[in-house]
């Protein structure tokens, strides 16, 4: 993973590539040691190594292809916004920036990591002289797991905030609000599709209701997690455009006071362009999300209680009798 994520491209190999593979090669791991054989009915420790196996190779795999797609659209939209601004010589300092931001996380993910693994550990038993080798890999393999999700969840709180560069004037600095917040938004939409890898974790195993509500609350404190970045670039939009609003009626209020006095003959014409901006700031807050956009937004949220449902049913098909 480069400690300089934040280009325009990644050379070479597609971004999805090394993502699959790790994906691949865990699955692999955990096959060849034994989490992966089909757990007898009632087994429940051999039911949840072969959830986590399946759920944390997954995930891992998610997470590093959200992070490598969030860094690139996050480049994408910086270049895009210092070329309108005409700050392009901005894009090392901005990049480094981001880089540096990186770094910080990538150390504090890494940490933390390895503290939940260990506490995971210690709570369930684990660390003992003797234990099976595909329990090993599991526990291996969580710190990654962890990793790489802690990792994306700091990412997405705060790169955007690095994102946004200085505008001109007003409309530009709109329009540049605008363009992160859609960039937060499909930042905030792709990471929801984790939520919905989640119900693995519960396959063919009893769901107390405890555990219903305690997954319920989860999903929502993510979900508010991963949209409070879009949340907080509306309320600055609204803001900001308040600001610019009252600031052109004073200066078309300046202005027909000095028509009405005769004071300056082109006024009238600098009230009509005031009038055409007042209208064109107006305008751009019934335009920040297309009818596509609020369908992405509710396919995604819906797509986790799909998931659940489609764990219910796959529950179904494996308990239904074989017959000969």
């Amino acid at each position: 993973m480069k400690l300089n994520p934040y280009t325009n491209m990644y050379k070479g190999a597609s971004i999805g590539f090394f993502p699959l593979l790790t994906t691949l090669i865990l699955l692999s791991v955990h096959y060849f040691t034994g989490a992966l054989d089909w757990p007898e009915a009632g087994n429940v420790r051999a039911q949840r190594d072969f959830n986590s196996a399946i759920g944390m190779s997954f995930i891992t795999g998610y997470f590093w292809f959200a992070l490598r797609l969030m860094h690139q659209n996050v480049a994408s939209t910086l270049i895009s916004l210092l070329v309108k601004t005409n700050q392009l010589s901005q894009f090392s300092a901005h990049r480094r920036e981001l880089a540096a931001e990186f770094k910080l996380h990538l150390f504090n993910a890494i940490i933390i990591s390895i503290m939940i693994t260990v506490l995971y550990c210690i709570f369930e038993g684990l660390i003992t002289v003797k234990q099976e080798i595909h329990v090993l890999f599991l526990t291996a393999t969580a710190v990654p797991f962890w990793f790489l999700a802690i990792l994306f969840l700091f990412q997405i709180s705060s790169n955007i905030n690095n994102v946004l560069p200085q505008a001109n004037d007003h409309i530009d600095r709109l329009k540049s609000i605008i363009i992160v917040l859609k960039l937060g938004t499909a930042n905030s939409i792709f990471a929801m599709g984790a939520l919905a890898i989640f119900p693995i974790f519960w396959l063919k195993k009893d769901i107390p209701s405890i555990d219903v509500m305690g997954v319920t609350f989860f999903t929502g404190v993510v979900a508010f997690y991963l949209f409070w970045p879009v949340i907080k670039l509306i309320n600055m939009l609204g803001k900001e455009q308040k600001a610019v609003l009252i600031e052109l009626d004073r200066e078309i209020e300046k202005g027909i006071k000095r028509c009405a006095t005769g004071q300056l003959p082109a006024t009238a014409v600098s009230i009509e362009d005031l009038e055409s901006e007042k209208e064109r700031v107006n305008k751009m807050g019934s335009r920040i999300f297309a009818p596509r956009d609020k369908a992405r937004v509710f396919a995604c949220i819906a797509l986790v209680p799909f998931s659940w449902v489609l764990l219910f049913i796959v529950e179904w098909i494996t308990r239904l009798p074989h017959y000969r």
